[in-house]
């Protein structure tokens, strides 16, 4: 009972320490460190809740299907560049914290890239060999527009478009800048300054580095360019640079682990390789998550807050804001300004980003707004404005807030108790069921408030 005691007494510390003190009045170095320790907090969070663990581990079954296929892929694009080893070497590199085992799996997954053929497999089979590798970049977006609260996703096409340009065009600029820095090594006044024994030195101890600086750009483009919104360099820098040092870290530990764990082959025979490279999956998937996650509330602070899903608005205060911005995007239609995005409508409404989510997810599911073309996401109307009720944002943002509610005929009714409130509900129903949204962008936004709502009532 004491540890338990004393294991929540350090947990409330820690809580208070980490949340309670404002920003504002800290120095520049504390604010900075209290954002990071804020920002692990969350994303602990998220991981301790099953939120990002989910995903991994649906990603891993995802991927042990389209592995080969993507390889198979990988191999015949990479072929026409004559870099088709480079597919061996990279899979190797994943693998390397496997060991022995690792060097099997790569070598029996590249036998059977080797045997995808094709004339041999048939329609049917070369459709179900592609469709997989399809899933796998459509969950792989989809995780990562989950972690930044995007609803819309890229069509399938330009999925696959942009996974292909930044599988063929990321390995290629690696090595142009590998051949650029070969090429100044082996010039002779260049190569001249290298035998200096500062110099050999400065260039050994960086080539070192070279493999995680590798490592970190990979994290950095994948996290700036997958999700279906407007990220920030600094925002993916941070998160691939976490993510790249986890990623060594991670490797070196989980190799360790393999070397030491005799025992778990002798229990697991023949398993053994597959059950350590399933863990490795899981493992690798959780850290480019985590990253994301980083990356997205270093960007969005707004986010960050103690508890997790707790709406931070009164019902009456959802209903104001779910009209306003709706307001908001038909005037941008109207006028042919620039559409508006979540996080900008936020910004604008001074809403947090979570509330905002809440309104901007029950406006678009019940067909009020929808989503453009183009990244990132932006709302444009989905009808006219004279055809677009106040009342149905109202009833939207309603359905979206009591669909988890408990079912309205399990409760008791007294009858006088529900004659008062349908005489309530037919007030309202005379006050707004004749405003539109079209009514109130006409009217005259200089009036107070309640005068310009009962303008538009008429």
């Amino acid at each position: 009972m004491t540890a338990m005691f004393n294991s929540a007494s350090l947990l409330e510390r820690a809580h208070s320490l980490v949340w309670d003190r404002p920003l504002l009045d800290l120095p520049r170095w504390h604010r900075a460190l209290l954002i990071a320790a804020r920002i692990g907090w969350a994303v602990v969070r998220d991981l301790l809740s099953g939120a990002l663990s989910l995903r991994a581990m649906s990603l891993v079954y995802t991927t042990l299907l389209a592995m080969v296929p993507a390889l198979a892929i990988a191999f015949a694009i990479f072929r026409a560049f004559g870099l088709d080893s480079y597919i061996e070497t990279l899979l190797s590199d994943f693998l390397s914290p496997l060991g022995d085992q690792g060097a099997q799996i790569t070598q029996q997954m590249m036998e059977f890239v080797n045997r995808v053929n094709a004339n041999i497999l048939g329609t049917v089979g070369f459709a179900f060999l592609l469709y997989t590798v399809v899933s796998l970049i459509n969950k792989v977006e989809a995780a990562f527009n989950s972690i930044w609260r995007v609803e819309a996703s890229r069509s399938l096409a330009r999925q696959f478009t942009e996974i292909v340009s930044m599988s063929v065009l990321g390995p290629l600029l690696v090595l142009t800048v590998f051949g650029i820095m070969a090429g100044a090594l082996s010039n002779s006044v260049v190569g001249g300054l290298a035998d200096h024994w500062l110099v050999h030195y400065v260039i050994e101890q960086s080539s070192r580095l070279v493999p995680y600086a590798i490592v970190i750009a990979a994290f950095t483009f994948i996290y700036r360019m997958i999700p279906n919104t407007r990220v920030q360099m600094d925002a993916a820098l941070v998160g691939g640079l976490v993510a790249g040092v986890t990623w060594g870290a991670a490797g070196w530990t989980f190799a360790t682990f393999v070397v030491k764990s005799a025992q778990y082959v002798a229990i697991y025979s023949a398993f053994a390789s597959l059950v350590f490279f399933m863990i490795w999956l899981y493992a690798a998937w959780l850290i480019l998550l985590g990253g994301c996650a980083i990356a997205f509330y270093y960007q969005n602070r707004s986010y960050l807050s103690p508890f997790a899903g707790v709406s931070l608005l009164t019902l009456r205060q959802l209903d104001r804001m779910a009209v306003q911005a709706l307001l908001l995007v038909h005037e941008a239609f109207e006028r042919g300004q620039t559409p508006w995005t979540e996080e900008a409508l936020a910004r604008r409404l001074h809403v947090p980003m979570e509330a905002m989510a809440e309104i901007s997810g029950a406006l678009c599911q019940s067909g009020l707004l929808t989503f453009a073309t183009g990244t990132p996401s932006r709302f444009v109307p989905s009808r006219p404005a004279d055809k677009t009720c106040v009342a149905d944002a109202l009833n939207a943002v309603r359905v979206k807030r009591y669909s988890r509610s408990v079912a309205d005929d399990t409760l008791a009714h007294e009858p006088r108790v529900e004659a008062l409130f349908e005489r309530m509900d037919e007030q309202q129903a005379k006050l707004v069921d004749s405003v539109t949204i079209a009514s109130l962008m006409a009217a005259d936004e200089t009036k107070p408030d309640v005068e310009r709502a009962a303008t538009a009532a008429r």
